[in-house]
């Protein structure tokens, strides 16, 4: 069985975009080759992510989360066992009103929440809606 973890955090405000850009690359690469799926999502000096794996892997890395210095902060959403993945992948991304950001992500990570259980849909939703805030306007 998979497992889930969802949590928002909010940035250490010494990080530059630069350390925020080397997080999410290392972050979905690490992810990747792990075989985590999910999201890890930056906005406005937060950071929002989605993680599906198995569970003794999740639980290490959560624990290393919580203790990373480039964030505090950090309020989990879920943490539970999930009995299908809902991302395919791992992605990482910079919500912003600038060139990193590609509007057409915004649509697949929607997609991507409704096939997690409908008991947290509406949590993940309304944060993603959050960061996403500004940004389906344009």
């Amino acid at each position: 069985m998979r497992y889930a973890i969802s949590y928002v955090s909010s940035v250490n405000p010494n990080l530059t975009e630069n350390d925020i850009q080397e997080v999410l690359n290392y972050t979905r690469n690490w992810n990747n080759d792990n075989g985590i799926t999910g999201i890890l999502l930056y906005s406005d000096g937060n950071f929002f992510q989605v993680l599906e794996g198995e569970k003794e892997i999740l639980k290490s890395l959560l624990s290393r989360i919580v203790k990373d210095e480039r964030h505090y902060n950090v309020m989990i959403i879920f943490e539970k066992e999930v009995s299908q993945t809902a991302f395919d992948d791992y992605q990482s991304d910079f919500i912003s009103l600038d060139s990193r950001f590609q509007f057409k992500n915004i649509e697949l990570y929607f997609s991507q929440i409704d096939k997690l259980n409908p008991k947290i849909q509406s949590s993940v939703k309304y944060i993603l809606n959050n960061f996403a805030e500004g940004i389906k306007t344009l």
